[in-house]
């Protein structure tokens, strides 16, 4: 299934934003709207956590700006933890006051909402994002170890029963095999269920899962232009001419 946040194509191709100030960001934004058709990203993913003042006020303003340069491009907003690969070290209820305020802003397509902070706080940010239209992309990242498959698919189906509109799994790779089981679990997931998701492998090793993981079912995958949110991002001029190989291919 398509992200409902972005064009319908397979897989949609996201690029993150990282920078310390509002003024960094735009400019980062602004050169990837600019680009053209079939080299841009279908969405770009502002990372919230790097801002150097991090608070509501501060993540709501510089989203609506951020939005209103990359028109038409959606824009998912994301607040990562340090806990999960991100520079933020807030309080959980910090974070849900920033959540809150990016679910509610104006051309805010989707947030990102990380499944460990539990189902009440995933709830109540779903409940702010309905009443504004605003997509909930509830994640889980783990830079330690690949689960099992069946692991890996119950943890796919928890972030489902959330009720978010997209599901996404992160994990590290200590062996080709285990970027294969990623690839197995997202079949399985997406052979049995309609909820779509997005899943990689992170690092060299499971640069294979960011390249092809479309054909086993996810629905995105991440490039860098610049500076990379993951480790294995391939750059975004690559990743368009790998898609293009792919899709020539068949």
């Amino acid at each position: 299934m398509p992200l409902p946040f972005a064009p319908e194509r397979s897989p949609a191709v996201l690029v993150p934003v990282l920078a310390a100030q509002p003024a960094d960001v735009l400019t980062q934004a602004a050169s990837l709207a600019a680009l053209g058709a079939g080299e841009r990203p279908d969405v770009v993913e502002w990372r919230a956590d790097h801002l150097a003042t991090l608070d509501a006020h501060h993540a709501a303003e510089t989203a609506r700006a951020v939005s209103g340069v990359l028109s038409p491009v959606p824009l998912l907003a994301t607040l990562r933890s340090a806990d999960e690969g991100g520079a933020a070290g807030v309080r959980n209820a910090d974070s849900m006051q920033i959540l809150t305020a990016l679910a509610s802003t104006a051309g805010v397509a989707a947030v990102d909402v990380e499944f460990a902070y539990g189902g009440a706080f995933v709830e109540e940010i779903r409940a702010c994002a309905r009443e504004n239209g605003t997509a909930v992309v509830v994640s889980a990242h783990d830079f330690a170890h690949t689960p099992p498959v069946h692991a890996m698919v119950d943890h796919l189906l928890a972030m489902q029963a959330t009720g978010a509109e997209v599901v996404k799994l992160a994990v590290t790779p200590g062996s080709p095999r285990d970027s294969a089981a990623l690839l197995e679990a997202t079949a399985e997931f997406t052979a049995h269920h309609h909820t779509p998701v997005m899943t990689m492998s992170m690092g060299a090793i499971g640069m294979v899962t960011r390249l092809t993981g479309h054909l086993f079912g996810s629905a995105g995958t991440f490039a860098s232009a610049g500076r990379s949110s993951a480790p294995g991002q391939p750059g975004l001029a690559q990743l368009h001419a790998a898609l293009r190989a792919i899709r020539a291919a068949g």
